[in-house]
């Protein structure tokens, strides 16, 4: 099982400490630019990482400074989850700016440009999770990126629920960890129904049509032809349409036809101690057993017999 990671600048020389600093947030998160803001005081800065399989958590202290991420590809396919512990920061990204407090939830896309700015020391625990997985339950991911979460029941749920994350992260399981990933993913997409769908009426109306497109899915999973042009004409709406709605949230058809997938597997797998991994495969719509099994162990890090005996074992 994978140590907790710690990056620390204290020590470090004046000119030595950004330069590492900007190593480590790099290591942690993606690629990105750290810029000090003009402080009469020594750069000091500590950073703790820990990975379950696909989730991350990053909690960080820092004085000001400014974090500027340029990357704009498929390849950084990240949702960051920021809870704000201490100190004010502006966040800018999709053409947007949003300014956090303490006890703020904030979220950010690791695939668009984006830059925090943090006017004061700075605690912030991060968790990074699978953009997919969350884009696949809610049609208003995107439009929440930048702006303040809805106030209501399911945002604290939502503040509740990641302070005991961080709490026991470290007693996760890798395969405990991907359940944690989607409490937080049901919790989050809870959290935004409670936005007000009249700040935006053709955002509202886009959450509802790409809804409509995944419950189709979920609807229709065992069907191995399922393809963007059965859903297009479900919602009566061309195969480009369809595709640039999936692509606003994020993700595609296939990508998001897979999670899907993947996840019905991983449930059917973890319950079911009898069925035989093709009966499996061939229920949430694999027609190829082995590629089943690779697409299964580059999500969940294991294979699907390994998944069953690891869920055997917890139940025993």
């Amino acid at each position: 099982m994978e140590q907790m990671k710690v990056w620390s600048t204290r020590g470090l020389a004046p000119s030595r400490a950004l330069s590492f600093w900007n190593e480590a947030v790099s290591s942690a998160f993606l690629r990105v630019r750290t810029e000090s803001r003009h402080s009469p005081q020594p750069f000091q800065a500590q950073l703790q990482s820990l990975s379950r399989g696909n989730l991350s958590v990053n909690r960080l202290h820092a004085q000001s400074y400014r974090v500027v991420c340029n990357t704009n590809d498929s390849h950084h396919d990240w949702l960051f989850i920021n809870l704000h512990e201490h100190g004010r920061c502006r966040l800018r990204q999709l053409g947007r700016e949003h300014w956090a407090s303490p006890g703020d939830i904030s979220l950010n896309l690791g695939n668009t440009p984006f830059d925090f700015e943090f006017d004061d020391q700075v605690a912030m625990s991060c968790l990074r999770v699978p953009l997919a997985g969350a884009a696949a339950r809610s049609g208003l991911l995107h439009d929440a990126v930048a702006r303040s979460l809805p106030g209501g029941a399911g945002t604290q749920l939502l503040r509740a629920y990641i302070s005991s994350l961080l709490q026991n992260i470290q007693a996760l399981s890798p395969s405990q960890a991907e359940h944690a990933a989607n409490g937080l993913f049901d919790l989050l997409a809870l959290s935004l129904e409670g936005a007000d769908p009249k700040h935006d009426d053709r955002a509202g109306v886009q959450a509802a049509l790409y809804r409509r497109a995944l419950a189709y899915i979920d609807a229709h999973l065992g069907e191995a032809d399922l393809s963007l042009a059965h859903i297009s004409a479900h919602l009566q709406l061309a195969p480009r349409t369809l595709q640039n709605l999936f692509q606003a949230h994020g993700t595609t058809f296939t990508a998001c036809l897979l999670e899907h997938r993947l996840m019905a597997a991983e449930r059917l797998i973890s319950n079911d101690s009898r069925t035989l991994m093709a009966q499996v495969a061939y229920a949430v719509g694999f027609s190829d057993q082995s590629y089943f099994n690779r697409a299964f162990r580059r999500r969940f890090g294991m294979t699907p017999t390994e998944r069953r005996h690891e869920a055997a074992r917890l139940l025993s």
